[in-house]
């Protein structure tokens, strides 16, 4: 007699840490007749995650997959909160009785939905962002060591080293500990000078396994147009990670195998297994065409796109939902320059910090070369053919579609894990252009390490440098990115089938945690 796998995950309440597991959860109960998925967010992304587990599910798969798959929120948010913090608190609060009814072999009920689903048999693992550090207390505290629980990690691995890795590394270590140290020092608390302590920088020179050498001030290019503290989540999730009996990374060997390498040693050195498991991207993208989710707008824009401008034609502009450049100047010189060069563009601002003029947007609509867009099916448009290159922040998951699609990037990095990302992508990897007349702020206009050039911090010079890198993607040294991006696609395919790297890691965990 087989047994129920049960797996349960739950997530930071941001759609990039949930995505890829709405990937892995539908491929685990497509490929695996006992396993089930209990998938526990917030209420906002719910309608979200049931579709992209709908199209991975759509090849032929039979009902009782999807029904092994449940999808719910514990609590009902609200539509229009931007406090990431209560957010976070609430998932917390209301995550404990659900994870009591689950170990009880009880039925669940989404709060939001109202949706009940079956008594199973009790999870056998617990995948948890490594944002969620409450949730693990929760976890722990209802089945202590019995049900192993695993940290999610999603973004570059580069990055992973240098927010929470040994100083050996090219870390800063301990957060919370240097935090503690330093209000002991001056009396203050670590609320209040956490932030200082975080971004700090001296102009040390950081290498990184994987990365090329750079000054600690690189890691913040831009000034930002909001502040939110950061320092005690990042001592949150190194706490999570100390004590976390595993570890899922959602990034490939084929995009940064130094960078893992390095990862699975210093995890290792703490005993705790790690398994490399990405791309998670839908099957078959890259190759397969994406649908447009009800951009009719768009699909017609690229559709013209291909017969007026030719395929590969087109720029897609994004920076997330969350980021967005502090000097809106610059992004005028953008679409000035991008007119100017006849070059067909969409741009999303999805960011709430992000404004645009009505006049700025009748510009490039009349112009009959960009579409403005708050909401963009990013997937579909990577994987247009109409689409040549992405200008993007550098978030991890961007930088997985657009590679998955063979879609060099134009890199505009802002914070987290986007500078070393953006560094990799264009030093190492050569796909890759990056704009450094748009950094902003003391940082932002100091001097690289890798080549010593510092931006003039002037709108004329941002735009020199943007009509150069719009020329550079029509010569040959953008034709040379595009073969890169292309062989960057095909590999990243191969992890993924039958004997790949990731499926075998995938299986690995498996077979020995769950």
């Amino acid at each position: 007699m087989t047994s129920t796998k049960h797996y349960v995950f739950s997530a930071f309440p941001a759609w990039g840490h949930i995505r890829s597991f709405c990937i892995l959860g539908a491929r685990l109960v497509k490929e695996d007749e006992n396993a089930v998925v209990t998938i526990i967010i917030d209420s906002r992304m719910l309608d979200k995650a049931h579709d992209e587990i709908s199209a991975e599910l759509r090849s032929g798969q039979s009902q009782t997959a999807l029904q092994r798959i449940r999808v719910l929120a514990t609590y009902q948010s609200d539509t229009y909160s931007v406090d990431v913090i209560q957010i976070m608190k609430s998932l917390a609060e209301s995550y404990g009785p659900a994870y009591q009814a689950l170990m009880d072999s009880k039925p669940v009920t989404c709060a939001a939905k109202g949706t009940v689903f079956d008594a199973v048999a009790p999870p056998n693992v617990v995948i948890l962002d490594f944002f969620a550090l409450p949730q693990l207390h929760v976890t722990r505290a209802i089945t202590g060591k019995s049900v192993p629980i695993f940290a999610w990690i999603t973004g570059h691995a580069s990055s992973i080293i240098r927010t929470f890795g040994p100083e050996s590394m090219g870390g800063i270590g301990n957060l919370a500990k240097k935090i503690a140290a330093e209000a002991a020092r001056t009396g203050a608390t670590p609320e209040e000078i956490g932030d200082k302590v975080f971004k700090h920088t001296d102009g040390t020179i950081v290498k990184i396994p994987g990365l090329p050498a750079m000054y600690d001030y690189e890691f913040f290019p831009q000034k930002l147009p909001f502040e939110i503290p950061v320092s005690m989540v990042i001592g949150g999730c190194h706490s999570f990670l100390e004590q976390c009996d595993g570890v899922l990374i959602t990034s490939t060997y084929h995009f940064e195998r130094e960078a893992l390498e390095a990862v699975k040693s210093w995890f290792s050195s703490w005993n705790k297994p790690t398994y490399v498991i990405g791309p998670l991207l839908p099957s078959g993208f890259g190759t397969i065409a994406q649908t447009p989710r009800g951009a009719d707008d768009i699909e017609e824009f690229l559709d013209k796109a291909v017969t007026k401008h030719g395929q590969k034609s087109v720029l897609f502009i994004s920076f997330g939902t969350f980021f967005y450049p502090a000097s809106p100047e610059y992004v005028e010189e953008l679409f000035e320059a991008l007119i100017e060069k006849n070059f067909p563009f969409i741009f999303c601002y999805a960011s709430p910090f992000a404004k645009l003029s009505d006049e700025l947007i009748n510009k490039a609509t009349s112009s009959g070369l960009g579409l403005i867009t708050k909401w963009a099916p990013q997937q579909y448009i990577l994987s247009h053919p109409a689409t040549g290159w992405f200008l993007s922040h550098c978030g991890h998951n961007g930088v997985m579609e657009s590679l998955a699609c063979g879609i060099p990037i134009i890199a505009w990095p802002f914070e987290a894990d986007q500078p070393g990302a953006a560094a990799h992508l264009t030093e190492n990897l050569d796909v890759a252009f990056e704009l450094i007349e748009v950094r902003t702020g003391d940082k932002g206009l100091k001097p690289l390490r890798r080549n010593g050039r510092a931006p003039k911090g002037t709108r004329e010079a941002v735009g020199a440098e943007i009509r150069g890198v719009t020329d550079a993607c029509r010569g040959r040294k953008g034709e040379k990115m595009k073969y890169n991006a292309e062989d960057m696609k095909e590999k990243f395919a191969d992890a993924w089938k039958g004997d790949g790297i990731s499926r075998k890691e995938l299986h690995e965990f498996i077979e020995k945690h769950v």
